[in-house]
């Protein structure tokens, strides 16, 4: 499990997820990440979590976020926003400087292992437009207890994806967890 003040860093372009506040700290109640992305950095596709809400509180920078069906909108220092769950949204830095900022989930369930996860497909480049390999999304869909899903393919699909797919991808050498 991380650690506090571990920090997962991007060497191709100083973009990180430290780990600011673990779950274990909290009683799994929430997990607190301290991220910083560069202006047109990592943005994550479309996506809803099916058990956990998602607050950002900017540090420094500024933070535009989507959730589907509005129009963009933008927060700066000193405010921050809760995406529901269950609710298709993205976030990322459209601003000309870099964003530092706060990202929680609660609950957490294995939202840390799924980050130092997502990092390692980062870290090898396969993640694309924001989105990791699709049997890698179908693993984590079967396996993980926080479900994380594409927003552009219904939930029930993906579910029935994940039971045909997830074995395909483990035997294609996708994992759950990664160190």
């Amino acid at each position: 499990m991380p650690a506090k003040g571990q920090k997962l860093v991007n060497p191709g372009n100083g973009e990180y997820f430290e780990f600011y506040q673990t779950a274990a700290e909290t009683g799994g109640a929430s997990s607190t990440l301290r991220v910083l992305l560069r202006p047109g950095g990592f943005t994550p596709v479309l996506h809803k979590h099916l058990l956990q809400d998602e607050t950002f509180e900017p540090i420094s920078g500024r933070l535009t976020y989507v959730i589907e069906g509005q129009a963009p909108a933008t927060i700066g220092p000193g405010e921050k926003v809760t995406l529901p769950r269950g609710v298709g949204h993205t976030h990322y830095n459209d601003g000309p400087e870099d964003l530092l900022m706060y990202q929680s989930v609660s609950p957490a369930l294995d939202f840390e292992p799924f980050v130092e996860a997502l990092h390692y497909h980062i870290l090898k480049g396969s993640v694309k437009s924001g989105q990791p390999p699709f049997l890698q999304l179908m693993v984590w869909m079967k396996e993980l207890e926080g479900k994380t899903c594409v927003a552009s393919i219904p939930v029930g699909v993906q579910r029935a994806l994940a039971g045909l797919l997830a074995p395909v991808g483990k035997w294609a050498g996708y994992r759950v967890f990664y160190r």
